[in-house]
């Protein structure tokens, strides 16, 4: 809008300077720029000089016009600056223009701790030993408006474990996995499942002018690889059990929203679905929240 006043500034004031030179015929020069970059009015005592930098499709482009003006006509400025920019549906653009509608993008490192949701009692995870990571995604960002509103895609690599540090472990039974005690006298060290999963988010973004930023989608997780083990010592035995085969659920849906400024965030994300099949083990889905770098 604020450009819009700016050029209808430079058109007036065009149109006013080629009337002052003929009383007999009125001359009209309209000049049109679709999307400039920049609009500068420089005023002196007795000149305008309009400067326009770039219009659409052409950042290159240039357009100086220079007007006289009367020392006894009144001049009315007027300025509006926010910081602040809440425009819905964030349609409005930056100083800068976007000029590209799509682009490669590489972002969203995670580091999180899980908790495990809707679980039995006997499957006491500890949320400070269950962690996450994602690796940064390699996708295509989509901007409908050319300005920092995006939709996404992306891929990443996905690790997740559920770790267990009480009294209760996972034991893998024939081709179940079960919930049960380590033996008497055992001195414990762990009992976790680990997921590895290629995961695909779709995200909607916004960045407002002052680099605060969210986001809002789903994530897909093809969960291609899950293994189980516990370690305890009994006496002076180490004991090491592993499982690759513990059957999880071979895709799950997440949603997750974040808030970042800049280049470091935070994210919540919820996990309806069950991490393992039921049918061969127990039902538990889970929340986690981290820090986003990139």
């Amino acid at each position: 809008m604020k450009r819009m006043i700016l050029l209808a500034t430079a058109f007036l004031a065009t149109t006013g300077m080629y009337a002052a030179q003929t009383d007999s015929l009125t001359v009209t020069n309209t000049v049109q720029i679709e999307a400039p970059n920049r609009v500068t009015l420089t005023q002196s005592d007795n000149q305008l000089t309009i400067d326009i930098e770039g219009e659409k499709g052409n950042p290159e482009f240039r357009y100086t016009r220079q007007v006289n003006i009367s020392s006894s006509e009144p001049v009315v400025t007027k300025e509006r600056n926010s910081n602040w920019d809440f425009n819905i549906p964030f349609r409005k653009q930056k100083k800068s223009s976007r000029y590209k509608q799509n682009e490669f993008v590489i972002k969203d490192f995670k580091l999180g701790l899980s908790k495990v949701m809707n679980a039995p009692a006997q499957l006491d995870a500890n949320m400070a030993s269950s962690w996450e990571i994602t690796t940064p995604s390699l996708g295509w960002a989509y901007y409908p408006w050319h300005s920092n509103t995006s939709f996404s895609i992306g891929l990443a690599c996905s690790w997740r474990n559920y770790r267990m540090t009480g009294k209760n472990r996972f034991i893998k039974e024939g081709s179940e996995i079960v919930l049960g005690s380590y033996p008497e006298g055992a001195d414990i060290e762990f009992s976790r499942i680990k997921v590895f999963s290629w995961s695909v988010p779709l995200m909607f973004s916004h960045e407002f002018e002052n680099k605060l930023g969210f986001s809002l989608g789903a994530i897909v997780n093809f969960n291609t690889h899950a293994s189980l083990k516990t370690r305890y010592n009994l006496g002076d035995e180490k004991v090491k059990l592993t499982d690759n085969n513990i059957h999880q659920t071979p895709v799950t849906v997440d949603f997750q929203a974040s808030i970042s400024c800049k280049a470091v965030g935070i994210y919540v994300k919820y996990s309806p679905c069950n991490i393992l099949d039921t049918s061969y083990g127990p039902k538990f889905s889970a929340l986690s929240a981290g820090i986003i770098l990139f």
